[in-house]
């Protein structure tokens, strides 16, 4: 589609039909058992998983509060996307959520029935004992079922939307966040990739970044996630927000799809719940919608269940049944059309 205002973008925004000539890449992008993956030929699918979590997160924090996306750090918007680079104590802080929630859990029903049972012990032994078995049941159904829901809950609102949390442990928690926070601005065709405390962030433009199918192999099978690597230094990115890993390759290929979608400005931004409050502030995408006269609330509003059944059956079914391996890269081509030299000063005149 026809982008809207050309002026509200940055000379370095990111359009899949006017890729520059780029240096050749150092070594060979393909690499032993991840899949390279095309830039610019789209198959305008979003990536079903994650669609079905937003519109639950999203529709949660509205019924909280209909401004919710009027906050500073809501952290998707018309112009960034801001997402965790995962460091060896935000992955070990994630990984005890569970454990904190199943120990704290148990301990209190376990705390509460002992307390109880050495009331009734008075009364009748079997009937503290009787007690103490109903609260050990109780305890395993809490860490089973209820657990994971809460856990689930607590990761998922750290990790998407850090400025749902208050008070001044919530600073802390930002602080911590913006640490390691990375980004991918729209208007400007930057991204940043965090790269821990004590390095500073990368920066480059998105065209610098091939994105990959990376196999992880884990107990009971090889799962799928998106991997990011800069071209011309060799550094990857696997650990962040961005990067769930997932049972099959087609969400991957459509979470690559929709990134790309979002970062062209001759797109207009994906239809996805937490990018749906700012619509109307992107040139390219208000116009869009203004034509197809889409509704401003449509994942607000929307029946979840009802759509799972229905439209969100079938784009899972497109999105299975897509032939992503006959993709075609439009800047494969572009590679190897510029001297490193020349490029890094034609990066320099365009900020200037």
């Amino acid at each position: 589609m026809k982008e809207a205002s050309s002026s509200h973008y940055g000379p370095g925004a990111y359009r899949a039909g006017a890729i520059p000539a780029l240096p050749a890449a150092p070594k060979k992008r393909e690499r032993i058992g991840e899949e390279l993956l095309p830039f610019g030929d789209y198959a305008g699918i979003d990536p079903y998983q994650q669609l079905c979590e937003d519109a639950e997160f999203v529709q949660h924090q509205d019924c909280q509060d209909k401004a919710f996306y009027q906050m500073d750090d809501w952290w998707w918007n018309n112009g960034h996307i801001k997402f965790i680079s995962n460091s060896v104590g935000v992955s070990l802080g994630l990984m005890l959520v569970p454990y904190s929630c199943a120990f704290l859990m148990f301990g209190a029903v376990f705390y509460f029935s002992v307390r109880v049972a050495m009331y009734l012990e008075a009364v009748s032994f079997f009937l503290a004992v009787l007690v103490m078995l109903i609260s050990a049941v109780l305890g395993f159904y809490l860490i089973g079922v209820i657990g994971p829901k809460i856990s689930n809950w607590v990761v998922v609102n750290l990790m998407k939307a850090p400025s749902s949390y208050q008070g001044g442990g919530a600073k802390r928690v930002n602080s911590y966040m913006e640490n390691r926070c990375s980004e991918l601005n729209r208007e400007t065709g930057m991204v940043s990739f965090a790269q821990g405390k004590k390095k500073p962030p990368l920066k480059a433009p998105f065209v610098e970044f091939d994105g990959y199918v990376e196999r992880v192999v884990q107990r009971g099978g090889i799962f799928y996630r998106l991997m990011f690597v800069h071209r011309y230094t060799g550094k990857q990115f696997s650990q962040t927000s961005l990067s769930a890993i997932v049972d099959h390759k087609h969400e991957v290929h459509a979470t690559w799809d929709m990134l790309q979608r979002y970062m062209d400005v001759s797109q207009p931004m994906p239809d996805v719940p937490r990018l749906e409050p700012f619509r109307h502030l992107d040139p390219t995408t208000a116009e869009h919608d203004r034509q197809t006269g889409r509704n401003p609330r449509y994942w607000r509003d929307l029946d979840l269940e009802a759509w799972k059944a229905g439209e969100g059956a079938a784009h899972l079914k497109a999105q299975i049944d897509y032939p992503w391996s006959r993709q075609r890269c439009q800047l494969t081509p572009q590679l190897g059309k510029v001297e490193m030299s020349a490029y890094k000063e034609q990066l320099k005149a365009a900020v200037a």
